[in-house]
């Protein structure tokens, strides 16, 4: 079941390989405690896992750095829409005072909030909110734990190595926009941790997350125009988030600029 998807991702430049159970341990020798349950595995030489929470603000303190400005702590209440163009944007901050911003152009990207938004200038967006769970805890044995990416098909769960701490993440709730987090689920997570890599980390210590991941049916990210004529996308990315920002941010300015993007993508513009 593996052979087909590796072939088709090595067509299109990511080389991922079929690899024995043995080769896996190999690779990663955490995984020698449950080599008699794995049939085998998939390795990708390039992939490679980081903290998101850290990229984005070295990312702020970057751009800070080239006089972008970032409204923080601050809340879109409404877009505007005069004549087919976006006219403003208003949002308030902490102290609930109201403010009016102006632009050129305006991109949408606000994740699984984006339809909520783009409703009442009456483009329906197909995003729904399914919500993740992330689960982060101490190294508690480095001998024992992973220093791969790993991620378990059976569960559906990411694992990382983030320094000193392990970081697992995965599943998705169809809950609408609730963000409690569900006991059951988290409990579930860290007896998978337990099982697939005893002793590794410290489950008493864990600190449990929850997000909405904003989903398409296809999985596939809205890029591209809307009718409103200055108004873009670039939301809808799913799992993939962190994956696709970077190559999402320069397709999304490349087309505003009036340019193709530099990928072969069937980018999605709303026009009607």
């Amino acid at each position: 079941a593996a052979e087909a998807p590796a072939a088709q991702m090595r067509e299109l430049g990511c080389d991922r390989q079929v690899i024995s159970a043995d080769e896996a341990v190999r690779i990663e020798p955490a995984l020698r405690h449950i080599r008699p349950q794995l049939a085998g595995a998939t390795y990708t030489s390039e992939d490679e896992s980081g903290d998101a929470n850290r990229f984005a603000r070295e990312l702020v303190r970057h751009c800070e750095a080239d006089g972008v400005q970032f409204l923080m702590s601050h809340t879109v209440t409404a877009l505007r829409e005069v004549a087919g163009r976006l006219n403003h944007v208003e949002a308030t901050d902490t102290e609930g005072r109201f403010q009016t911003l102006r632009a050129d152009a305006y991109v949408l990207a606000m994740g699984s909030l984006s339809p909520l938004y783009a409703r009442p200038l009456g483009i329906r967006l197909p995003i729904y909110p399914a919500k993740g769970y992330s689960v982060t805890m101490p190294v508690k044995n480095a001998d024992l734990a992973h220093q791969v990416s790993l991620t378990d098909d059976e569960y559906k769960l990411v694992f990382s190595r983030l320094g000193d701490r392990l970081r697992i993440a995965g599943t998705a709730e169809l809950n609408g926009y609730d963000r409690d987090l569900n006991r059951v689920r988290c409990e579930a997570i860290v007896r998978r941790v337990e099982q697939l890599f005893p002793g590794a980390g410290d489950a008493s210590a864990a600190q449990f997350w929850t997000g909405l991941r904003p989903a398409t049916p296809s999985n596939v990210p809205l890029i591209g125009k809307t009718r409103v004529s200055n108004l873009y996308l670039n939301t809808g990315h799913g799992t993939l988030g962190w994956t696709h920002a970077c190559g999402s941010g320069k397709s999304i300015a490349r087309i505003i600029s009036g340019l193709k993007p530099e990928v072969d993508f069937a980018f999605t513009g709303l026009a009607a």
